[in-house]
């Protein structure tokens, strides 16, 4: 999916992924393997690549990651990678999870 998405959309798509990852407070070492992982099978050139990855590097603010601007064709394949992230590591804490479980209550109802 994220391949055939223009710059903005696949940036701001990866910025809600980023901070998924952020939702308990830190990028697990499994989940930043998983976010490089996505992001090296994408069609982007350099600077985009390094800005994607630079999203990890700090929690990103809330406006950046704002999930009710994607669009509703997008949302479910957008919960299927939130999901993957915050399991990557084999954990997904109760933070996590209920986390996850709103947002997808916002995205999907």
């Amino acid at each position: 999916m994220l391949d055939k998405l223009d710059r903005p959309t696949r940036l701001r798509l990866l910025r809600i992924l980023a901070a998924a990852a952020w939702v308990d407070g830190e990028v697990q070492d499994a989940e930043r393997e998983f976010f490089a992982g996505l992001i090296e099978k994408l069609p982007m050139a350099d600077d985009e690549r390094a800005l994607a990855l630079g999203y990890l590097d700090s929690p990103p603010h809330p406006a950046e990651a704002d999930p009710t601007k994607i669009s509703p064709d997008h949302r479910r394949a957008l919960m299927d990678m939130i999901w993957r992230i915050v399991a990557a590591d084999g954990v997904v804490a109760d933070e996590e999870k209920d986390a996850v479980k709103d947002l997808e209550e916002i995205l999907l109802a």
